[in-house]
């Protein structure tokens, strides 16, 4: 079979048809939705230009649902979404082992074979990151005997949504793995998402790819490759109130200090909201500049302007 293109739609869509179950299983057990997973929040500081100084706004949201099932399927069900979210690895690799014309077998050993062999090519999301190939791969060996362990035989053990799970090949036990139930939420969060980047559901930006590296580090005791070392990251939307209609003047460097300073510990990304109330012949206007614009904001032609108009906020 010739190497075919990854971005393909018939590509895309054998992805799709191999991880289809699992994907919808754990996206609905946990709620894995983009707008959960990243929601749109208001500005949470709001700055003034002329004196610097700031309202800090915090915000929050919650819901109700009655008999929701979640609760108690998480309790019992830890085995299943452990084998769930190992699932979307397995396609996920059998997948590329086939566009790539790299696939020798179902065997769990043989594709494990062939991923451990030079020069394989793999999508541009995971081809760009070679840390998150590094990690996906640790993560799919290392969970393949303990896979097998629910799969096949009783050395494992599930209390309050964690799972205490142990390698038992060729009756062997091996050391035991403690995955608490926020683990399992993080193994499960990481497969879909990388899913959703892959298929093109979801954009991977700057904070979001720290979102992974973040999910990487946090289930370390099941990959126990090195850290990466990403600190809790965090997104927001600050807002700087201003009369000069310059939008390339805002002190980036001086918010983004603060913010830090505000977020000990944290590596925060923020989104910048402008707003310009410059004189009584003009009405008040707002423009979102992305972080990832950010850098390049003083430079931004003025032509560009009109391409991040925001609606005014309350």
């Amino acid at each position: 079979m010739p190497v075919r293109d990854f971005s393909s739609e018939q590509a895309r869509q054998e992805l799709r048809e191999l991880t289809g179950y699992e994907d919808w299983l754990l996206q609905h057990v946990y709620k894995l939705t983009e707008d959960e997973l990243f929601p749109e929040w208001p500005d949470a500081v709001v700055y003034d230009a002329d004196t610097k100084s700031s309202v800090v706004r915090n915000s929050g949201r919650g819901n109700a649902v009655l008999l929701d099932w979640r609760p108690g399927f998480l309790q019992v069900a830890p085995p299943l979404v452990f084998v769930a979210s190992f699932k979307l690895l397995d396609m996920l690799f059998e997948w590329v082992l086939k566009v790539t014309d790299r696939f020798d077998g179902y065997q769990f050993s043989r594709k494990i074979k062939q991923l451990d062999k030079p020069g394989i090519v793999y999508p541009s999301v995971l081809q760009a990151r070679p840390w998150l190939v590094a990690a996906l791969a640790a993560l799919y060996k290392c969970s393949e005997p303990l896979r097998g362990t629910i799969i096949h035989s009783r050395h494992f053990e599930s209390s309050n949504g964690g799972l205490r799970i142990a390698s038992s090949k060729n009756e062997v036990v091996g050391e035991y793995v403690e995955l608490s139930a926020e683990d399992l939420r993080t193994y499960a969060q990481l497969s879909v998402s990388v899913l959703k980047y892959l298929h093109g559901d979801w954009h991977l930006d700057a904070h979001r790819e720290k979102r992974l590296r973040w999910q990487i580090d946090a289930l370390q005791k099941l990959h126990r490759l090195e850290p990466l070392g990403q600190a809790q990251p965090r997104h927001v939307c600050v807002r700087w109130n201003t009369r000069d209609p310059n939008i390339r003047i805002v002190d980036v460097d001086w918010i983004q200090g603060d913010i830090l300073e505000r977020n000990p510990g944290q590596d925060v990304t923020f989104d910048l909201r402008i707003v310009i109330t410059d004189d009584e012949s003009n009405p008040p206007r707002a423009y979102l500049i992305p972080c990832e614009v950010l850098p390049r904001l003083d430079s931004l032609p003025e032509e560009r302007w009109s391409d991040y108009i925001s609606p005014m906020p309350d």
